[in-house]
């Protein structure tokens, strides 16, 4: 009898979970609950969603969620059937695609799969705002300061460009809103000669971002405005064109299906949120353009106070930095910093070893809020790092220097990309001759006067006549490259060359090592900085090498290519390769002395001896 208690009460209450659950399987979520605004069909429609209803939709029977962000549901209004999708958009704005009304047999489940049949993915989507929005920040939407230009095609023809106009989305401390930055501002200026422009300050609320695809929405709320068609309004960007902004002038986002097809379109320019002044100089030799191997190749503009970097993340886009000099002591520098599409001041220490050649070479700290230098610059502020290197500023003109390897060498090489025999400049204006080579080899030469470029043949002809010319007068090196500058850091020799036809990177690093009297191991990098890993034997990308090169000197060109070697441990040294001139004996010295006129006498009496 006690068993069939049991029994009997837990069939019960297994019964009333599997009730439960069937009854509670389309619990709305909570996220999509509220009273929400939307433009539809060209009035205003307001909706309340609870656990359970939705207006003119009825009761929720059904309901598939994805992602927790997607959800479709199944609504009974009498006897017919609606099927709603919502996808979440951000906890303020809701996007719904919804299908007709359909009345089903009795025999056939409501469900998802039998009722959004009729749901189409290419549908208008209609947007819903939550009229009970909670504030969100801004800096995922919009940061910065930028001076813009407008126009809208349904009021007035052409562009809008006033130099006050401006839109500021920035965090202000001792602010109710804007100390966590959200809410921006634009301010809109009226333009001479255009009718229908307007003038007046905007002040909206963020509501969210999210992308589809490239595109980059953020809707918002306009802060002074109480009518609701007015009050919403979508954004949009694109992630590879950022600098021109859509904008709806209708509470919904599907008119926006392309910033140059938006109802109303900004371009907009960063602008510097505040001035600095400068409180100290720079080096004199620092001036000058250059790039920074350490920020995509970014270009640099360096005068006695400031710096200013701008780099491009893609086409059509650019970020741009600008340091001022604020205090500087031994080689460290403090450096406010102004990101031009940001509000934010900060103060960077930058450790700059003294310039050499075509390069300078920096090391930087962590930005920090506070100005002091001995917070700033504090040697703890930069990366404690095990194994570190310095970061390199090659000039964007560089002048040519003296290589520190030199000579004529033979070499073999192994690595992911090796160099091949090529024509510089194209095609040849006539055909060459077909000489027969009796040894074919691959060539490393710097034998110019100056021994400032690099020669590379990767097929070259060693065999010569029977003066010891060589046969091949025609052969050209495949390569040309001008070494810029050199250095030796954690016991490595490092090499910077500059390579005008160079289709991947004008600048490129080698490691290098003298092996042997006469032998030289080097080690090209893929780009112009050198990885830490890579050394002279790295061959492959896993050590950031694009080839390694095992050279040895093999002739002398007839003595007018002389070997030379500087591991780079006092790049300062200027080293130049002259032309010396020497002269043998105590009489050549003293004739240089001899007065001229004495030449004179000596002439006239030898003429006179000839003519007797």
């Amino acid at each position: 009898m006690t068993k069939r208690l049991y029994l009997f009460l837990f069939s019960l209450y297994f019964t009333c979970q599997v009730i439960h659950s069937v009854q509670g399987s389309c619990q709305i979520p909570l996220v999509v609950r509220g009273s929400w605004f939307s433009w539809e069909n060209g009035r205003n429609t307001l909706t309340e969603i609870n656990a359970e209803t939705m207006t003119d939709r009825g009761k929720c029977v059904d309901m598939v969620e994805e992602y927790h962000v997607n959800y479709t549901f199944v609504f009974q209004n009498e006897a017919c059937y609606h099927c709603v999708k919502l996808i979440v958009r951000t906890v303020n704005v809701l996007e719904k695609l919804e299908a007709y009304c359909v009345n089903l047999p009795v025999d056939i489940e409501p469900n998802v799969e039998n009722v959004c049949k009729g749901l189409r993915p290419d549908q208008q989507l209609i947007t819903l705002f939550s009229e009970n929005h909670v504030p969100v920040n801004c800096r995922s939407s919009l940061e910065g300061v930028w001076q813009f230009t407008y126009q809208n095609r349904f009021r007035f023809t052409g562009e809008c460009n006033h130099p006050d106009a401006q839109i500021r989305s920035c965090q202000t401390a001792g602010t109710q809103f804007l100390i966590t930055n959200q809410k921006f501002n634009i301010t809109y200026k009226q333009c001479v000669g255009m009718k229908n422009t307007f003038e007046g300050v905007v002040e909206y609320s963020c509501l969210g971002d999210w992308f589809v695809d490239k595109n980059h929405f953020f809707a918002v709320a306009n802060t002074k405005e109480s009518r609701k068609d007015e009050k919403y309004r979508c954004f949009l960007k694109n992630r590879d064109d950022d600098l021109f902004i859509g904008v709806s002038i209708t509470a919904e986002c599907n008119t926006l299906k392309t910033v140059e097809k938006s109802p109303e379109r900004l371009r907009v320019t960063p602008v510097k949120a505040e001035v600095v002044e400068p409180g100290c100089r720079l080096p004199e030799d620092m001036s000058g353009l250059w790039i920074n191997t350490a920020n995509i190749d970014a270009d640099i503009f360096i005068n006695e106070t400031h710096i200013i970097e701008t780099w491009y993340p893609d086409e059509g886009r650019y970020r741009r930095t600008i340091y001022v000099c604020r205090e500087s002591r031994d080689t460290r520098v403090m450096m406010a910093r102004l990101t031009v599409d940001g509000c934010q001041k900060d103060y960077v220490c930058f450790d700059f070893v003294p310039r050499h050649h075509n390069i300078i070479r920096y090391r930087r700290g962590v930005a920090v809020i506070k100005d002091n230098f001995h917070t700033v610059c504090s040697w703890v502020q930069f990366p404690n790092k095990e194994a570190w290197k310095y970061d390199l500023l090659l000039a964007k003109n560089p002048v040519p220097v003296r290589c520190p390897v030199a000579g004529k060498y033979m070499f073999t090489q192994k690595g992911d990309v090796l160099f091949e025999t090529r024509i510089l400049g194209g095609v040849t204006k006539s055909p060459r001759p077909n000489i027969y080579c009796k040894q074919n080899i691959s060539d490393f030469s710097v034998c110019d006067t100056d021994q400032k470029e690099i020669a590379i043949d990767e097929t070259y002809c060693l065999s010569v006549d029977h003066l010891g010319r060589p046969v091949d007068i025609y052969s050209l090196p495949d390569y040309k490259m001008q070494c810029i500058g050199f250095w030796k850091e954690n016991l490595k020799s490092y090499l910077i060359t500059y390579d005008e036809l160079d289709p991947f990177s004008k600048y490129r690093c080698w490691v290098y090592q003298r092996a042997d009297l006469n032998k030289v191991l080097m080690s090209q990098a893929i780009g112009p900085f050198c990885d830490l890993k890579q050394d002279v034997t790295s061959s492959n990308y896993t050590e950031g090498a694009a080839v390694a090169l095992e050279l040895q000197e093999y002739e002398r060109e007839r003595d007018q290519c002389p070997m030379y070697f500087d591991d780079g441990t006092n790049p300062w040294v200027v080293t130049e390769n002259y032309i010396k001139i020497f002269h043998y004996g105590n009489g050549s010295r003293k004739i240089s002395f001899l007065n001229p006129s004495l030449f004179l006498i000596i002439g006239i009496v030898y003429i006179s001896l000839i003519e007797t």
